[in-house]
């Protein structure tokens, strides 16, 4: 039988297909470089979900125009990824009965309950309390919050700190269970805390928000003056998250209780930022998410910027995202098993 040749057309595409899988190759690098040594390499994190997605679809393409041995470049690079990368997709977790004791958290972040009218809903503030109040976490932790005196959850305990202030706005942890001990961790880290008994149980739970990257999905970036000025906010970003990380680290390394962190790390799972705030910690949507676990609103891109970590004591039970769309993030929601 003769062998298939390859036209012009496909060579070409397997040198922009070889291109897709260096690139990936080298993401697998990017976690361990240093945004203040590593500025402009390590924007190429936001990259990878995408050069996931390129490789699958470059196999799948060899394959169906019968270029087997074309698509092992693509096949083998995405195999040795699922070793060092976290996950892009996760498929059905089934989640199992509950029966020891539990506890459940939330994190959410309300863009200030649409306070420049991003959406065209009024209400907001009224519209993400209900979501809460369907969901009944025992833990709530949101960020970019505006204290309207309406917006009462009618938890019994609750600890708040303004991080933003030209439009009074920042963190709040709620608690079904008693707050014991509560805390701002440095003004520039955005990140409070309170410790909670759960029956003879405390847990330590921390709150963040990295410092943001600016990119405006509704805005256009192209040309290069635009995209010259969006890599330069980009790399600031990246570092001032490297400063906030290094003292939210400090001040968990110092806590002799169990630790549950979550927040809005206003990054990938692919970052410097993932692997440095995650340490040992759990990645719930890792343990039993599901699907794409898509936490913020890009242009129907699938990223995932909000997180729950926990100690490794903690067996997670099911995590959530919940499809409320009040806001440019989704809520997310875990139930740990103590």
């Amino acid at each position: 039988m003769a062998k298939k040749k390859k036209s012009i057309f496909n060579k070409i595409v397997f040198l922009i297909n070889t291109f897709f899988a260096i690139g990936l190759v080298m993401a697998f690098l990017l976690p361990y470089l240093s945004p203040k040594g590593f500025g402009v390499i390590s924007l190429l994190s936001l990259l990878i979900p995408l050069l996931i997605i390129a490789n699958i679809l470059f196999v799948l393409y060899w394959i169906l125009i019968g270029f087997k041995k074309q698509m092992l470049q693509s096949f083998i690079v995405l195999v040795i990824s699922y070793f060092f990368l976290p996950p892009l997709y996760i498929f059905n977790n089934d989640e199992t009965s509950i029966k020891k004791e539990t506890i459940s958290i939330m994190t959410y972040n309300v863009r200030k309950f649409n306070l420049y009218e991003w959406l065209n809903i009024t209400n907001i503030e009224d519209n993400i309390k209900q979501v809460i109040i369907d969901e009944n976490p025992d833990i709530v932790a949101i960020q970019e919050f505006r204290n309207f005196e309406k917006f009462n959850l009618k938890y019994p305990f609750s600890s708040k700190n303004t991080t933003d202030k030209n439009v009074p706005s920042g963190l709040v942890i709620y608690s079904k269970y008693p707050i014991i001990n509560k805390g701002n961790i440095a003004s520039n880290s955005r990140a409070i805390y309170v410790d909670i008994i759960k029956k003879n149980d405390t847990l330590r739970i921390y709150n963040f928000h990295l410092e943001t990257t600016g990119v405006v999905p509704e805005e256009d970036y192209l040309g290069i003056k635009k995209s010259e000025k969006l890599i330069k906010r980009l790399r600031n970003s990246f570092k001032s998250q490297q400063e906030q990380i290094k003292i939210l680290n400090n001040h968990i390394k110092d806590c002799k209780y169990k630790v549950i962190v979550v927040g809005d790390m206003n990054n990938t799972a692919y970052s410097w930022a993932y692997k440095n705030l995650k340490n040992d910690f759990k990645d719930t949507f890792v343990e039993a998410g599901e699907g794409f676990g898509k936490t913020y609103e890009f242009k129907k891109f699938p990223l995932r910027i909000d997180f729950i970590f926990t100690d490794k004591q903690f067996h997670v039970r099911s995590h959530k995202i919940v499809n409320a769309k009040f806001s440019d993030h989704y809520p997310v929601k875990a139930i740990l098993e103590l």
